[in-house]
């Protein structure tokens, strides 16, 4: 099993409904194989390429992450997510 998708909890971009005085929280997601985007909900030309759990690379020549997510993208980048602000996929 593996991690193919986070989905925030309680965090994300207001958007307002058209007069401003009404808007929306719209979750961050991000997806293994598509586009990372910015809060607003621009792509930031790179592509997810693994979500995985930050304690698992202890001794990688990465340091342990307790409750954390890395979201590895295409550009070579290691995004720390917070464990307790997102919701995994898990896929086979």
């Amino acid at each position: 099993m593996k991690i193919v998708s986070l989905q925030s909890v309680g965090l994300g971009a207001i958007f307002s409904g058209g007069n401003g005085a009404t808007g929306f929280n719209e979750p961050y997601t991000t997806i293994v194989g598509e586009n990372l985007y910015d809060g607003r909900g621009y792509s930031l030309d790179v592509t997810v390429t693994e979500i995985g759990f930050g304690d698992m690379y202890d001794g990688m020549e990465l340091p342990k992450q307790d409750n954390t997510y890395f979201v590895y993208t295409s550009d070579g980048h290691i995004r720390v997510l917070p464990a307790d602000k997102y919701i995994a996929e898990w896929s086979e």
